[in-house]
């Protein structure tokens, strides 16, 4: 009886197959164990296995955790000196109050900052939760929510309404997406003619720039250039809002609501094309030469033809001649000869 090799074959593929790890496990491990010199101490470097079998490096900083595969972007990262404006942040984030006292505050949550009050005097904070549309007004409701998903109501006496968005001020974001811990995003509401405009702004808690786009902060972070609209606020978003509940509506704030609001009693003007100097030079004077294009009931002007005189002169600008849809354009080509009279008609006339 001929011995089984089905054992056998199984035998010899798991020893393949322990060898085969076997070499994977000391490439992982000598690429941890050995990373390149060029590489800053405290960075961490991570080998993985991609789907097509090679093994990749990662390099990952300590302080930001951001993450590359080239020796370029590391060094591009490490010039820019991103990782120094993460710590300065962290040490200012520890010196503000506003951001220190909106730790708890889960993720993805937002503060609105409402105008209410009889007179329109007072601003009030609410927790905004906007990915299920949740509003609450106090710490206590927002760990209410969170623990046991009840909605506690927005309880204002009446003062603030929060069914509208009219009287929205701002929206703030602590540690906007892409930005180092204790940066603040805030999101300006104003009335406008055409209605409601949202500007963003990004505060930079260590020098206190604001910045209008994520994209000039960025670059800040990166270069350390200010972009020129870049700008240092008067009030800070964090003297603003560093309040609780409800307080005196600042008087920044109250432009917000005033400025360029449309009423019952405003219309829009339509909108004219920009039109060169000479021509409004051209149009002020026909105006002011010829009063009666408007209306002909004054009986007390001046002939058609002596004002199609008057026009004619005040319609030249910079040796060109422009002519309004009155205006009588003279023939073009030689006029017609004229026969001259003789002594013989002369007579045969006195005849």
């Amino acid at each position: 009886m001929a011995p089984s090799t089905e054992g056998m074959e199984d035998r010899i593929s798991d020893v393949e197959e322990v060898k085969l790890l076997e070499d994977v496990k000391d490439k992982m491990e000598d690429g941890v164990v050995e990373p390149p010199d060029w590489l800053p101490d405290g960075w961490i470097m991570e080998v993985r296995r991609g789907d097509d079998g090679a093994l990749y490096r990662y390099y990952i900083s300590p302080v930001s955790g951001a993450k590359f595969r080239m020796k370029s972007e590391v060094l591009n990262y490490l010039f820019s000196e991103i990782d120094e404006h993460f710590i300065e942040a962290r040490e200012s984030v520890a010196r503000s109050m506003l951001v220190r006292s909106h730790e708890w505050l889960p993720k993805g949550w937002l503060i609105e900052i409402r105008a209410g009050g009889r007179n329109m005097d007072k601003m009030y904070k609410f927790y905004v939760y906007s990915a299920l549309g949740v509003r609450v007004f106090c710490k206590e409701d927002v760990l209410l929510y969170v623990k046991e998903m009840k909605i506690a109501n927005c309880d204002t006496n009446g003062q603030c309404d929060t069914n509208s968005r009219d009287n929205i001020l701002a929206e703030v974001e602590f540690n906007p997406f892409g930005l180092p811990h204790g940066w603040v995003k805030e999101l300006v509401y104003r009335k406008t003619l055409e209605g409601i405009r949202k500007d963003p702004y990004y505060t930079d808690p260590v020098n206190q720039y604001v910045f209008r786009t994520l994209t000039s902060a960025v670059r800040y972070l990166e270069t350390g250039k200010v972009t020129k609209r870049a700008f240092f606020a008067r009030t800070s978003v964090h003297e603003l809002y560093n309040f609780e509940k409800s307080a005196k509506l600042h008087e920044c704030l109250r432009k917000r609501l005033t400025k360029n609001v449309m009423t019952d009693t405003t219309h829009a003007t339509p909108s004219r094309p920009r039109r060169s100097k000479s021509v409004e030079k051209i149009n002020l004077n026909e105006k002011k030469l010829c009063p009666y294009e408007d209306s002909n009931t004054s009986t007390d002007l001046d002939s058609p033809d002596e004002n199609q005189e008057i026009r004619k002169r005040s319609l030249k600008a910079k040796g060109k001649e422009v002519y309004s849809y009155k205006t009588i354009r003279r023939p073009r080509g030689r006029p017609c000869k004229v026969a001259k009279e003789t002594d013989g008609d002369v007579s045969r006339e006195k005849e």
